[in-house]
């Protein structure tokens, strides 16, 4: 696995339909024909539960193989799957990962696995071999998907339905190897589609302002819109949009009981239409940055947008932190011409200034909620500007959970290289979209440009809710910040007792109070508000491997377990295993199933390129998949040091020397992970080492930074070799070094 960049974050739109890859380049031989397609999806404010259904029928002349295929985006998180096969059904259920890469095994005994890669973040994969002449094979996928909305308007696009695309691979050719020709996933002319039938239903959860579709006639009724397909579908696009709010903010509740459980969900949606502030509405803002954002510019380019945007009214402060410790002022000071003329010398100042301690960005936290708000202001907000290779501990999670009580937080990635676990995990904690800020200068100017138009446009800000009878428990976040013009506020979790009592929601609109009040008991538990577990169970699992990665305990990994198994999500402990049934005596047709890199929210995809397939028998056995396997036993694995990160060196002749030095010392390494290769196939990814040195030269910490492996027992041996190698005393302070795993 690797990490990839946030800008190449696919749109949360752009969801390939499921699709059958078919071993056979006789498509107008091995016919797999679709017979019927049905879409059915239940949108329930910020969150949609979708189920795609689809029937083909085999109308070849000789044994067939094919494999279901879905990719998809962060923002989905698919619930399993359902694939029947003549008089078989195989079901993928969230199992153990250890279980699954047990069964796996056993499975790779009798044949080599039936096996796709697929080159795309968080694909779903369920194989078939077996597939005789006259069978039919269908398949169901069950997901939920979170929705964002764009000016207040939410809209969900369905996905068009796809043709099965023809593959010929040769018995001969390698596993793990790219096998496919020139010609391979041609679109086929003339193939019939099938019949298509689709139904949306979007539920209001109190007061919705309007719902639209394009190819569906709409329904109101008192609790949803019903969004149905009436006519003939020609592939038109289909979408049904949707809005909560008009002019002013707008709260829905949504209630749902699954056996012992009773969960909730409480959005306020922002307006359609975004206010320009005015010199009454003044802002504190407190700007954070390190050393790397001003090297690099983007502070500079975000000053430079920033800044057009504030009144004399407004404070501000800029402040350092890392290696330096310095700062604009003491306390934010008002916006005045000379004070902006400060601010635009300090941020485009590059070189270091000696002769201060450095500064955690937790100390800056803190000192920053134990300051009373300025007077007059009606919002504080912090922007924390840095490259992410921080300090990082759990304490600085829970330091920004307690700020959102106080202010706004929002953390910008500067720069070609980040750390992108440490901004994704931020993003979580305060319901923002990751934001980030690097590549020439012109294109940092126009980022800037794009995030200061969402940063300086609050639609309702000092948000406060109270719950008064209503016995709300297990609430995800624990903080929320105020409403902003792109950004909803989700408050959801579980509650005891009956739906009674009032949910209290208060805020200011500029300098006009806004007040709702919500009776819970006047509110009605629909069996279409199902995905509400999905979206609490989503949350609490990041948050909790989140933590996991800077301060792993075993409480955690059972909990995230517990948690992965009950609702379906792929977690680092859990994986997707398939359970068989057989109608008859008929020979089982092979099913295999690979979860590819299922990230909660993240942008794990993988490193392989291209798309790769082989050819197998029939195998009569109940298997699952390994996360990240391919069946090939003769391959080897490099290790090469990728990148040396300071902030105290910048000289690339010594960045060049320290990273020699490290490299002609890999061979311990390199033994971690020739004996993990035979166990882990396809094994690959980025470890990062943290090594600390002292104020003397010598070194304080070895430590384990960040790994994209995510197996213990490979980054346990990784880390004891690399507190073995010999560094260079050439460095001062943190050194992130990163270590590149590849398979030959």
């Amino acid at each position: 696995m690797c990490m990839c960049s946030m800008p190449n974050r696919i749109s949360a739109q752009d969801i390939p339909f499921p699709r059958f890859i078919v071993n056979s380049d006789a498509s107008d031989i091995d016919s797999l024909i679709p017979d019927s397609t049905h879409i059915q999806a239940h949108v329930n404010g910020v969150i949609t539960e979708c189920v795609i259904k689809q029937s083909f029928v085999y109308k070849g002349t000789t044994m067939l193989e094919a494999s279901l295929l879905m990719p998809s985006h962060p923002s989905i998180m698919i619930h399993g799957g359902l694939v029947k096969v003549g008089n078989q059904s195989y079901k993928a259920e969230m199992q153990d990962k250890e279980k699954v890469r047990e069964l796996y095994d056993q499975a790779k005994k009798k044949v080599d696995p039936f096996f796709l890669n697929w080159n795309e973040a968080n694909a779903f994969q369920m194989h078939v071999s077996g597939i005789q002449p006259g069978m039919r094979v269908s398949y169901e996928i069950r997901y939920t998907q979170i929705m964002k909305p764009v000016e207040g308007i939410y809209t969900l696009t369905l996905p068009k339905p796809l043709k099965p695309y023809y593959l010929k691979i040769l018995d001969v050719v390698p596993l793990y190897r790219d096998t496919f020709s020139d010609t391979s996933f041609a679109e086929l002319t003339d193939y019939p589609a099938g019949r298509f039938t689709s139904i949306v239903r979007v539920s209001k959860g109190g007061v919705m302002h309007a719902c639209t579709a394009k190819g569906f006639d709409v329904k109101d009724t008192e609790s949803e819109y019903t969004c149905t397909l009436t006519k003939a579908y020609s592939g038109e696009q289909l979408s049904v949009s949707y809005q909560f709010a008009n002019t002013e903010p707008r709260e829905n509740l949504m209630l749902y009981e699954d056996n012992n459980d009773k969960f909730f969900l409480l959005t306020l949606h922002p307006p359609t239409t975004k206010k320009m502030r005015d010199t009454m509405h003044a802002h504190e803002y407190i700007i954070l940055c390190d050393s790397s954002s001003l090297e690099t510019g983007a502070a500079a380019s975000f000053w430079k947008a920033f800044s057009k945007g504030l009144y004399a009214s407004d404070r501000i402060n800029i402040q350092h932190y890392g290696n330096e410790n310095i700062q604009l002022s003491d306390t934010s000071v008002h916006c005045t011409d000379i004070v902006l003329s400060r601010a635009t010398a300090y941020v485009n100042r590059v070189q270091e200034t000696e002769g201060f301690e450095p500064i955690a960005l937790i100390d800056r936290l803190s000192n920053i909620l134990s300051q009373p708000h300025s007077e007059n202001m009606s919002a504080r907000t912090i922007i924390i500007l840095s490259n992410g290779f921080v300090d990082a501990s759990t304490d600085i999670f829970e330091q920004v959970s307690k700020q959102l009580q106080d202010a706004n937080i929002f953390a910008i990635a500067t720069g070609k290289e980040y750390n992108e676990r440490f901004f994704d995990a931020i993003s979580r904690l305060t319901m923002s979209e990751p934001l980030t800020i690097g590549g020439s200068h012109s294109a940092m100017d126009a980022q800037a440009e794009q995030i200061v138009k969402v940063l300086q446009h609050p639609a309702l800000t000092k948000l406060k809710v109270g719950f008064d009878g209503f016995n709300a428990i297990e609430l995800e976040p624990a903080s929320y910040p105020d409403l902003y013009s792109e950004r909803p506020v989700m408050i959801f979790g579980k509650f005891k007792g009956k739906p009674k009592g009032r949910i209290v929601i208060t805020g200011m609109m500029g300098d006009i109070p806004f007040a709702k009040t919500i009776d819970v008991s006047s509110v009605k538990q629909s069996s279409a508000h199902s995905a509400l577990p999905y979206l609490w169970a989503k949350q609490r699992i990041a948050l909790l491997i989140d933590y996991n990665i800077y301060e792993r305990t075993n409480q955690r990994i059972t909990e995230i377990t517990k948690l992965g198994k009950r609702y379906g999500v792929q977690t680092p402990y859990t994986a997707f295993g398939i359970v068989g049934s057989v109608i008859g005596k008929k020979l089982n047709p092979a099913i295999m199933y690979q979860p590819l890199n299922l990230s909660i929210g993240g942008t794990m995809v993988t490193s392989s390129a291209g798309m790769q397939l082989a050819r197998t028998n029939e195998v009569e056995v109940e298997a699952a998949c390994n996360y990240q396997d391919a069946g090939a036993h003769d391959e080897e694995g490099l290790i090469s040091v990728g990148s040396v990160m300071t902030e105290k060196v910048t000289d690339n002749a010594i960045l060049e020397a320290y990273k020699l030095s490290v490299e002609q010392q890999l061979s311990t390494m390199l033994g971690c992970y020739a004996e993990a290769l035979p166990k882990y196939f396809h094994l690959q990814g980025t470890v990062q080492i943290l090594v600390i040195y002292g104020e003397e030269g010598a070194i304080t910490e070895i430590s384990l930074a960040d790994s994209e492996l995510n197996i213990p027992e490979v980054d346990a041996c990784l880390l004891k070799a690399a507190q073995g190698i010999k560094y260079p005393n050439t460095m001062e302070g943190m050194v992130q070094i990163s270590f590149l795993l590849e398979v030959l």
